[in-house]
């Protein structure tokens, strides 16, 4: 009598993976029904990518945020981009003025703060806004420029000392003067100036931005009483960011020169994911949240010791925090055209980036599990996949990929779902 097998992953994933009809954000939402199941009551659904300035990931999101607004009611955009300069982007997508070109670019040596299909995301809430009865906000989470200057947020901020606090907001001013020669396109530029630039002028700043933290945290129920909640909290949040961003500069200049340290360089996303529980908790209740930022910042799970990578990702902090109101969605590919990212000093935004192709997945990839379908856009439920390799003890995964190689991962706890394309395409901003 013969001995039935268990599926292996690969042919569970073939079996059981949800085939999209498409990429195009004005389709109907039929195929994207599934979501429903998947999503539940979630407060919060991180949409993944494992490189920038891909087309196709883009226009996915795009199509899934338009379901996740209109079917589902979400009510806030929240990305991998500046919190401070997000305000003014939010205020145009309410039907401000200014040209989102310009607000979207946050230094004018650096690369744009979304690709072409993230920008025409952006359009998109405007013209829902213009109609809809509850307009969706848009949301920046990161530090300014992802690192490259501190102005963005300490220009802000020394405007409300200079309210609130006259005595203060001279810490604001010297630490704008101490940061010019750090300020560049991006925190690789600001890095690179970092080895250059010595110990003493980068502990003077460190130490301003530092008696600025105490002085904006300490002095609180003043500050409120003087400007009110609101204001105190754009505020807090500006003087964070500035602290977050000069640790993770730091980081990032001893990674450059040999010697990381994983726990620094965890500052950013840290302030990723405070500003998102920050958001959740001044929000109105039943607000929920569509994150848009790389699989590596949306995974569930710390990195392992020795990481070059930061050991605390948001997603991570974020899952611990919220829990099963976390949902967690990476985004990859079965081939094709990918971005190479190399770090060149010479270059005004600290690195070149140029297509290359995305390289083939290895044996003990999340990829390597979606052979089976190369036909069309495939939904995962890794969650499901998971409980039937546990209950079979199967091998699983142990990477993903991420722009032109793999990032060690364990996939299927990492992510609630995948979501890969068949094959990937550049960003019309750097063609192909």
């Amino acid at each position: 009598m013969g001995t039935s097998h268990p599926l292996t992953l690969a042919e569970w994933t073939t079996r059981n993976a949800v085939r999209l009809t498409g990429d195009d954000p004005n389709a109907p939402f039929d195929d994207l029904a599934v979501l429903h199941r998947l999503v539940g009551d979630a407060r919060v659904v991180a949409l993944g990518e494992n490189s920038h300035q891909i087309r196709e990931f883009g226009l996915l999101r795009e199509r899934i945020l338009r379901f996740l607004v209109q079917e589902c009611g979400f009510t806030v955009y929240a990305v991998e981009f500046g919190a401070a300069s997000g305000r003014a982007v939010d205020a145009w997508v309410q039907g401000g003025n200014g040209d989102l070109d310009t607000l979207l670019m946050p230094h004018p040596d650096g690369y744009p703060g979304q690709s072409a299909e993230g920008r025409d995301t952006i359009r998109w809430l405007r013209s829902h806004n213009a109609t809809a009865p509850h307009p969706v906000r848009f949301a920046g989470l990161d530090i300014p420029a992802a690192g490259g200057s501190l102005t963005p947020a300490l220009e802000p901020l020394a405007s409300y000392l200079t309210d609130v606090d006259p005595g203060a907001a001279h810490y604001a001013r010297t630490a704008l003067k101490l940061a010019e020669p750090l300020t560049g396109g991006s925190g690789l530029v600001s890095a690179h100036a970092r080895l250059a630039l010595g110990p003493e002028p980068q502990d003077r700043l460190s130490a301003t931005l530092g008696r600025l933290l105490n002085r904006v945290t300490a002095m609180r129920e003043i500050y409120v009483q003087h400007s009110g909640h609101h204001a105190y909290e754009r505020a807090l949040s500006d003087v964070w960011a500035s602290w977050r961003t000069d640790q993770m500069q730091r980081a990032m200049s001893e990674l450059l020169s040999g010697a990381p340290d994983a726990a620094d360089l965890a500052a950013r996303d840290r302030y990723l994911a405070d500003s998102l529980l920050e958001l959740l908790d001044r929000s109105a209740p039943g607000t929920r949240i569509v994150v848009a930022a790389h699989n590596a910042h949306i995974q569930r799970t710390a990195s392992p010791e020795g990481s070059p990578l930061p050991r605390i990702p948001m997603g991570h902090a974020l899952a611990q925090q919220l829990g099963t109101d976390y949902v967690s969605v990476a985004l990859t590919s079965g081939g094709g055209r990918t971005v190479q990212n190399v770090p060149d000093p010479a270059h005004p935004a600290g690195m070149r980036q140029s297509a290359a192709d995305a390289p083939a997945a290895t044996p003990d990839s999340l990829e390597a599990l979606l052979a089976g379908v190369p036909e069309a856009p495939a939904l995962v439920d890794l969650r499901a996949l998971r409980a039937h390799s546990r209950d079979h003890h199967l091998p699983e995964p142990t990477c993903i990929r991420m722009d032109d190689g793999f990032l060690p991962v364990p996939a299927l706890d990492a992510y609630d779902a995948v979501l890969s394309v068949p094959r990937t395409t550049l960003t019309a901003d750097l063609g192909d």
